[in-house]
């Protein structure tokens, strides 16, 4: 899993969480606010009916005093009582019952009809007839009736409506305790994939490397976690190995070095040790060659030593050219008279165009990447093999080809050729080596702006190509 998918997946997840969390809550809500107000209205219309009744028995009460006392402050209270019973009749009437209290609704507003048309006129009407009318109560306590009837009805609606709305609330809290515990949960969850699949393996990873730091070079840390950890784990892995293969190659050259500089050494021992001041100078035809002897060796020395210093530069990017315009003729012609007393179990030969090929470039670096390509050819050609040298201009570019009849190079080796410390199994087999020196000629040919090209056949020798610009 990449990281970004991780993130991706728990953003997505705890987004959900949340999402469906806030869609429960506003819809417990709305329903919440919908049973309340359903709730507030029939608190109103209880208050109505109870109104209607305290007015009903107000106007029962002045329309009796009324009658026995022909008071007008009496008739005003049952005209005021009056007008309040419609008014909250009509209040009634404006806010409806439910459709199951309709019913109930239509016999309180026939019976209050029925109570004020049989009270109509009290004051104006003659005393024996009020007080019959009185003396017959039907009509106030069927209408008292009718009203005790909704406002039970009323009553066991809101104690529903109350129920509802408490069971909404516990949902609510239910939901939001719920809610919070997955939200949690989620959280955990993506802190517990963080800890298991990023830290964890990060906190392998810094102790590998500080293992390796402390000079555990065998520390390699452990492939886990996200892709992107495990790739860096990859990473960091290869370039330990690699470091640890080039440590190996690096002491495989400095005891390659010492061996090669020993030889040079043990001959300017015995040459010296033949010089020394206890002793009478040799006759000077025979100290004349050990001079030679010494000042050969002592170069041999000093070229070795360049060539290391070379290397070191190269691996640094800190190879300097001093480029000056020469010939390619003479330059060839020069490594291969260095290379012919030397050479004497090979022939070699120079193939020289007739015109000058001027060539600008840094004279010493390219006479080095020639003395290493005709070393080789004479180090890995059998006893009396021929080597070549030819020297060519194609087009823009000057060509030095260097060619022997040696052991060759297998096609799958010619592509690794140029790495560095790499050395063909078929080279390793006739010669030692460490494989910087092809490695330091393609480096040398690329800061000139050209290039070496190898074509080679195991068993049939092989043809180097230092291909430069004019």
């Amino acid at each position: 899993m990449k990281l970004k998918t991780l993130a991706a997946a728990s953003t997505a997840s705890l987004a959900a969480l949340a999402l469906l969390t806030a869609s429960g809550l506003t819809l417990g809500t709305a329903y919440m606010d919908r049973e309340v107000t359903c709730l507030f209205n029939m608190v109103r219309e209880v208050r109505t009916i109870m109104e209607l009744e305290v007015h009903l028995l107000s106007h029962e009460r002045e329309s009796a005093r009324v009658a026995l006392t022909q008071h007008p402050e009496h008739a005003r209270a049952r005209d005021a009582a009056e007008r309040e019973m419609k008014r909250w009749l009509h209040e009634l009437r404006s806010n409806p019952v439910t459709a199951q209290n309709a019913g109930a609704f239509g016999a309180v507003e026939l019976e209050v009809e029925r109570y004020l048309a049989a009270r109509a006129g009290v004051g104006e009407r003659a005393l024996p007839v009020l007080e019959a009318q009185l003396a017959r109560p039907e009509e106030a306590d069927r209408a008292y009736a009718a009203l005790e009837r909704l406002l039970a009805a009323k009553l066991a609606e809101a104690k529903v409506a109350r129920a509802r709305v408490d069971a909404v609330n516990r949902l609510s809290n239910t939901m939001s305790h719920g809610a919070a515990a997955a939200l949690l949960t989620g959280i955990l969850a993506a802190l517990w994939q963080v800890s298991r699949r990023v830290y964890g393996p990060l906190l392998s990873l810094r102790a590998a490397i500080d293992r390796y730091a402390a000079g555990s070079h065998d520390a390699r840390a452990p492939q886990g976690g996200l892709d992107e950890l495990r790739e860096i784990a990859v990473a960091f892995n290869e370039m330990a190995a690699a470091l640890d293969e080039q440590r190996r190659r690096q002491l495989g050259i400095l005891a390659s070095v010492a061996h090669d500089l020993r030889n040079p050494l043990a001959a300017l021992k015995l040459t010296v040790d033949r010089l020394r001041p206890d002793r009478p100078l040799p006759p000077e035809e025979r100290l004349r060659p050990m001079l030679a002897r010494i000042g050969q060796e002592a170069a041999r020395c000093d070229r070795m030593l360049t060539d290391l210093m070379d290397i070191a530069r190269l691996e640094g990017g800190e190879l300097e050219l001093r480029c000056e315009v020469r010939d390619a003729r003479e330059l060839a012609e020069e490594v291969v008279e260095l290379y012919r007393p030397a050479a004497t179990a090979h022939e070699l030969g120079l193939s020289l165009p007739e015109e000058p090929a001027p060539l600008r470039c840094d004279p010493i670096r390219i006479g080095q990447v020639l003395n290493n390509l005709v070393a080789n050819a004479i180090k890995y050609s059998p006893r009396g093999g021929a080597v070549q040298v030819a020297v060519a201009r194609e087009g823009a570019e000057i060509t030095i080809a260097v060619s022997d009849r040696g052991v060759g190079i297998a096609a799958d080796d010619q592509r690794r050729l140029f790495e560095r410390y790499f050395r063909a199994p078929s080279s390793g087999r006739v010669a030692s080596g460490v494989g910087l020196g092809l490695w330091a000629a393609r480096r040398i040919a690329e800061a000139h702006g050209g290039r070496i090209e190898v074509t080679s056949a195991p068993g049939k020798g092989s043809t180097f190509t230092l291909h430069l610009p004019c």
